[in-house]
């Protein structure tokens, strides 16, 4: 049998906005709320006001519970992975301090959030109203999969049903109707957002005046770099078990040999010694053993935007020539060798294009408990030869985009694609799994040209391969950051002019809301 694919998809120009405009509409979060107690007031009662509209306590305390739902939950997940967001969550959000400066707690965090995030709703949701604009099928589907998915995390929670899992999760008084009112503002003004936000074009010389404010964020860059790190001393134990921490001087000693070593290592590659031959020689043996491919840590075609901190600043200086070399201080660590290699505008490197795929699963043997096996060796090299052959087969023939979809409409295991002849259009190189956008968007592509890549499934397990075809490029990368960074300003100043009308203000009785 052939193992189902779990591919990464490219996002559509039209993917929501719900954490980039702030709107929290997950209802699927594992943890529950510990310090939630039952709240024996009027929960009908007007806890907030947005313009001249009323909301009652249970319709803030959704956005409240959203809010520190989310935010609780992401604290756990970075502290599995040994990381302090400074969130306790054994204690209620009311009894720990997050900003010491004016002495707000969580709670009053929580409650700021959860305001502004009811007033962002009510705006976006007013204004497509007004503007004729109603939920997309594929908003309906988000809701509709939103509230399916209510059984099993009700059962996860041990509250043992649906009712009980939304009371304990966002209030006393919430019910499955207003849970999913609620939902739908959110999904409507999520959409709505983007629907403005797409609303903004600008032309060529807008984009290229941006670009001549821009450009240092918006040339390419092509360098290569290398970490040299400082042999720091660890702590020791003293005889009475005292933790000794290594001295200001014996760090700095660490820190001036890796300078030398830094400074060494640009001598060389002054000399005429290649990038990664000399830098071999300053690192550990697993390090040095990558810096023998010729290409490791050779980095090309990258928007100034994306520069480390570590290094953009000398980068970027108008006055660098090609071969240029320095060494930099990183945080007390260490150093860092950079070599400038090339700055331009890049006109053929593309932040979307359109491609096609024709995936070819590996079959796979069931064990005898009933579950499946991935794919043996064999099994993958059936596979792959499977692949090949449909690939010889499309290059004996017309060769075109359209006997590519016949072929994928005949063959492909990508159920997503298939019926539409494998066509993936306007994908994004950021979004993209990076199994397809290394070769996709590669500075030496062209329209037509076709390769064999190894298809994964979720867990990064290779279960066969993916037969692609570049069919048209999209838009120039710095002509699409232009216009998003555009959009955004434009976006963010129309919403602003929109807050004026809609001022958000607590009462009394939503300012009790964290302590119920």
């Amino acid at each position: 049998m052939k193992q189902s694919n779990q591919r990464k998809e490219p996002m559509s120009q039209k993917a929501k906005l719900y954490w980039t405009i702030g709107i929290v509409i997950a209802v699927l979060v594992a943890a529950l709320l510990i310090w939630h107690t039952f709240f024996y007031g009027n929960q009908r009662a007007v806890a907030a006001t947005v313009g001249d509209q009323e909301f009652n306590v249970t319709e803030v305390s959704y956005y409240y519970h959203s809010v520190a739902n989310s935010y609780i939950s992401q604290a756990q997940q970075y502290s599995q992975l040994g990381y302090d967001m400074g969130y306790d969550t054994s204690k209620s959000p009311s009894e720990q301090i997050y900003s010491e400066e004016d002495g707000t707690t969580y709670a009053d965090y929580f409650l700021q959030q959860a305001l502004e995030q009811l007033q962002q709703v009510t705006i976006l949701c007013n204004e497509a109203e007004a503007a004729g604009y109603t939920l997309s099928d594929e908003g309906k589907q988000t809701i509709e999969d939103n509230m399916d998915s209510l059984y099993t995390y009700s059962m996860q929670s041990g509250l043992g049903s649906e009712g009980s899992y939304l009371k304990a999760s966002y209030g006393r008084n919430m019910t499955k109707s207003l849970f999913k009112d609620c939902l739908t503002k959110s999904v409507l003004a999520s959409e709505y957002a983007q629907e403005k936000t797409d609303s903004f074009t600008y032309t060529d010389e807008e984009l290229e005046a941006y670009y001549q404010e821009h450009t240092a964020d918006l040339d390419s860059y092509d360098y290569r770099y290398c970490y040299i790190n400082a042999d720091l001393p660890e702590s020791t134990t003293d005889e009475d078990g005292n933790t000794v921490e290594p001295s200001e001087e014996e760090t700095q000693a660490a820190m001036d040999q890796a300078s030398q070593n830094a400074d060494a290592m640009i001598a060389q590659v002054q000399a005429g010694t290649a990038f990664n031959t000399a830098a071999a020689a300053y690192q550990d043996e697993t390090t040095a053993e990558s810096y023998s491919d010729p290409e490791y840590n050779h980095s090309s075609d990258t928007l100034g935007s994306s520069l480390s901190s570590t290094y953009k600043e000398w980068l970027t200086d108008s006055s660098r020539q090609a071969g240029d070399i320095t060494s930099i201080e990183v945080s007390g660590t260490g150093y860092c060798v950079v070599q400038f290699l090339g700055r331009e505008r890049a006109e053929d490197s593309y932040q979307t294009l359109t491609y096609r795929t024709i995936q070819v699963l590996a079959d796979t043997t069931p064990s005898e408990d009933g579950s499946t096996d991935l794919p043996t060796e064999e099994q993958l090299a059936a596979a792959k030869e499977e692949a090949q052959a449909l690939l010889d087969q499309w290059s004996a023939g017309e060769a075109t985009a359209d006997s590519f979809g016949a072929l994928a409409q005949a063959n492909s295991d990508d159920a997503t694609t298939k019926d539409n002849g494998g066509l993936c259009e306007e994908a994004n190189r950021d979004t993209l799994a990076s199994s397809l956008a290394v070769w996709l968007f590669d500075t030496d592509r062209q329209v037509g040209d076709t390769t064999i890549v190894e298809s994964s499934d979720s867990s990064g397990n290779v279960v066969g391969y993916e037969i692609l075809y570049v069919q048209e490029f999209g838009q120039v990368r710095w002509k699409y950051q232009a216009a998003s960074a555009l959009r955004s300003d434009d976006y963010d100043s129309w919403y602003s002019q929109l807050q004026e009308s809609y001022p958000a203000e607590l009462t009394e009785d939503g300012k009790n809301i964290p302590n119920l």
